[in-house]
């Protein structure tokens, strides 16, 4: 295995290994609330960011955010174009 084959700290005798964070995807259509909601109550999201992306008309006001934050007690925000973080 070469060195741009390994994650940092993997085999340069570095003595703390590098935690994994995962950023998963997720899509639903505007009915997809429900298994949102049971998918967020039943995944641990530690390590984890959940991306949620839902097909709704392009001028559409979401209540999915304050709707997911009612199941999860991770921060749901909703992202805006332009938005650094």
């Amino acid at each position: 295995m070469s060195a741009q084959d390994r994650s940092p700290g993997e085999g340069d005798g570095a003595s703390t290994p590098v935690p994994k964070f995962f950023i998963v995807g997720v899509g639903a259509s505007a009915g997809g609330l429900e298994a949102l909601t049971a998918l967020l109550g039943s995944v641990k999201l530690d390590g984890m960011a959940l991306v949620v992306v839902q097909h709704l008309a392009p001028r559409h006001d979401s209540l999915l955010p304050a709707l997911l934050a009612r199941t999860s007690s991770a921060a749901v925000t909703a992202a805006e174009d332009g938005m650094l973080s």
